[in-house]
C-alpha cells in the first residue's frame, strides 16, 4: 500500500470530503506544471495487463480559452498528466495520493459541451512504442542489469530506477539477442529472474522480485464504519493453468533447459493429471539459462496462474492507496473472513466514484517441479513454445 497516514485511513471510514488533482505537463515545457479542472474519470490499476496503470480524466475545456486550447492540442504528442486523489480534512489541510504519472494517449472534445476527454496510459506504453532499431545483445551483462538498459535507452535520466533484485547473483547472460518489441525482451529479462517490471504511481521504473506481502494492507469489512460496499464471487477456469512448462537456453550450441511446476494437491480438481486435466502455460525464455532459473520461473508463474480460479470482486469505499499484490482482510455479512491479494483495482475520480477492486486468493498449495528431461518425460516429450 502507498504511504498514508493513520489519520487518513481512520477519516476514510467517516464523512470526508474529497480532494483531487490533476496537473499536465506539455511536451514544450515538460518541467512547467499545468493545473487542470477534474470533471470526473477514473484511474485503473492491474498487475496483469501490460500497462499496470491506466486511466480516463475528464476535465473542463473551452475552445474560447487561448491558452488551454494550444495545450491540449499538444499533448498527444509527448505530454504527461498527473494524477491525485485524497481528504481535504475539516481543519484545511489536504492528503492526497499520486495515483500515476500517465503519457497522454488522445484527448475527445465535443465543441459545445465545455469539456474534454483525455485517455491516459502509464510509461510502459512509450518502451512498448519503441521498438529496436537494431538487434539488441545483452550478452555479459546480468538478467537485471539488462532490463534497466533497455528502459534507459528510452528515458534517460528524467526518470529514477528502483532494482531490489540481486543482480550480483545472477548469471549473465550468454547467447540472447532481441529484436523488435522492446517491451517484450524486458517481460521476458525480469520474468528470468522471477521479477516484475512495472513503473510506479511516480512513473519511475521498478525492477522487484516476484512476492507478495504477508501483512494486511486493509481491512474490508460491513458493519456502520465498514468499507465494504457489495460484493460477488466468481469461479472460472479460462485463466487457470495447472501446470507451467519452461524451456530455456544457455547458448546455441547447449541442449536447451526444460523446467515444469505442477500443482499436486491430490484432494484438488485441479490438480495435475485429475479432473481438470493436464491445463499447461507453455512459457520459451533465451534470457533462462540455469536450471535453477527455469525451475523457480516455473513454480512462480504456477502460483499465479493457480490463485485466478477464484476471484472476488468487491465495491468498497475509495482508497487511493491500495495496489495490487496487497493483502487485504475481508469480513462478510455472514461473519467470514478471509484474506485475498489485490489483483486490479479502479477508483473514480468525482464524488461519487467508488473503489473496485478484483482480488485472487493465494493458494499456498503444494508444486512439484520437475527438471529437465523428466519435464518433457511428463508432458508427453512436447516441445515448448511461447505462451
Amino acid at each position: 500500500m502507498l504511504a498514508v497516514t493513520d489519520r487518513f485511513l481512520t477519516a476514510l471510514r467517516e464523512s470526508h470530503a474529497i480532494s483531487v488533482a490533476a496537473t499536465v505537463f506539455a511536451p514544450s515545457a515538460p518541467t512547467t506544471p499545468r493545473p487542470v479542472q477534474i470533471i470526473g474519470g477514473s484511474v485503473t490499476i492491474d498487475r496483469d495487463a501490460r500497462l499496470r496503470r491506466q486511466a480516463s480524466l475528464e476535465i473542463a475545456f473551452s475552445l474560447e480559452d487561448p491558452e488551454t486550447v494550444p495545450l491540449v492540442r499538444e499533448l498527444p504528442f509527448g505530454g504527461f498528466a498527473v494524477i491525485e486523489r485524497g481528504i481535504a480534512y475539516a481543519d484545511g489541510t489536504v492528503e492526497r495520493v499520486q495515483l500515476g504519472r500517465f503519457r497522454v494517449e488522445s484527448i475527445v472534445w465535443q465543441e459545445l459541451q465545455g469539456r474534454a476527454t483525455l485517455t491516459l496510459a502509464d510509461p510502459m506504453a512509450q518502451v512498448a512504442d519503441e521498438p529496436f532499431l537494431a538487434p539488441y545483445s545483452p550478452a555479459g551483462l546480468k538478467p537485471s542489469d539488462a532490463a534497466v538498459s533497455i528502459v534507459y535507452a528510452v528515458f534517460g535520466d528524467s526518470i529514477a530506477y528502483h532494482v531490489t533484485t540481486s543482480p550480483a547473483s545472477e548469471t549473465a547472460i550468454a547467447d540472447t539477442v532481441y529484436t523488435d518489441d522492446r517491451a517484450a525482451a524486458l517481460s521476458d529479462l525480469a520474468a528470468s529472474v522471477n521479477a516484475e517490471a512495472l513503473f510506479d504511481n511516480f512513473g519511475d521504473f521498478v525492477l522487484r522480485p516476484r512476492s507478495r506481502p504477508t501483512s494486511i494492507a486493509w481491512a474490508v469489512d460491513v458493519g456502520e464504519h465498514g468499507s465494504m460496499l457489495a460484493a460477488s464471487e466468481t469461479l472460472d477456469r479460462s485463466s487457470v493453468r495447472n501446470g507451467v512448462a519452461v524451456a530455456g537456453q544457455l547458448a546455441a550450441d547447449l541442449p536447451p533447459i526444460y523446467a515444469l511446476a505442477t500443482y499436486d494437491d491430490p484432494t484438488a480438481p485441479t490438480r495435475w493429471a485429475g479432473p481438470f486435466g493436464k491445463v499447461a502455460l507453455l512459457v520459451s525464455s533465451t534470457a533462462v539459462q540455469t536450471q535453477e532459473q527455469a525451475d523457480e520461473t516455473a513454480a512462480s508463474l504456477l502460483n499465479l496462474r493457480l490463485g485466478l480460479q477464484r476471484t472476488l470482486t468487491v465495491s468498497s469505499l475509495p482508497n487511493p492507496a491500495l495496489e495490487p499484490d496487497d493483502l487485504l482482510e475481508f469480513t462478510f455479512a455472514d461473519g467470514r473472513v478471509e484474506q485475498q491479494y489485490v489483483n486490479a483495482a479502479r477508483i473514480g475520480l468525482d464524488v461519487g466514484g467508488t473503489l473496485e477492486l478484483t482480488t485472487t486468493s493465494d493458494l499456498a498449495s503444494p508444486v512439484f517441479v520437475f527438471s529437465g528431461h523428466d519435464a518433457l518425460v511428463e508432458l508427453g516429450d512436447a516441445r515448448l513454445v511461447p505462451a
